[in-house]
C-alpha cells in the first residue's frame, strides 16, 4: 500500500469516526430533550392528581354533605322516635327515651 492510500483510508476512517460521534452526540440530545419533556408531563399530572385529591377530601367531608343535603334537597336529620324497623314478622316502632 503507497503513502497516500495509506492516508487517504486514514483521513476517510477519520471522518466516519467524527461523524459517527457527532451522531452519538445528537441522539443523546435528543434523548434528553425527551426525558425533560416526561418529567414535565408527569410532574403535570402530579399536579392534576394533588387537586383532584384535595377535590376528592373536600367532596368526602360530612359537614359539607350534610349542609347540601339539607340546603338543595330539603333534608332533615331523623329524630330516634321516627326510626321505624322492619323484621318479616312484625312492623316495630322503637322508642328512644
Amino acid at each position: 500500500m503507497t503513502r497516500r492510500k495509506f492516508f487517504a483510508t486514514l483521513f476517510i476512517t477519520t471522518l466516519i469516526f467524527i461523524f459517527i460521534k457527532i451522531y452519538q452526540h445528537n441522539l443523546l440530545i435528543k434523548l434528553s430533550y425527551q426525558k425533560q419533556r416526561s418529567e414535565n408531563k408527569k410532574n403535570l399530572l402530579k399536579r392534576h392528581k394533588n387537586k383532584l385529591l384535595v377535590k376528592l377530601s373536600k367532596l368526602k367531608n360530612y359537614g359539607k354533605i350534610k349542609k347540601m343535603a339539607q340546603e338543595k334537597f330539603g333534608m332533615v336529620a331523623l329524630k330516634p322516635s321516627q326510626i321505624i324497623t322492619v323484621s318479616k314478622n312484625k312492623i316495630k316502632k322503637i322508642k328512644y327515651d
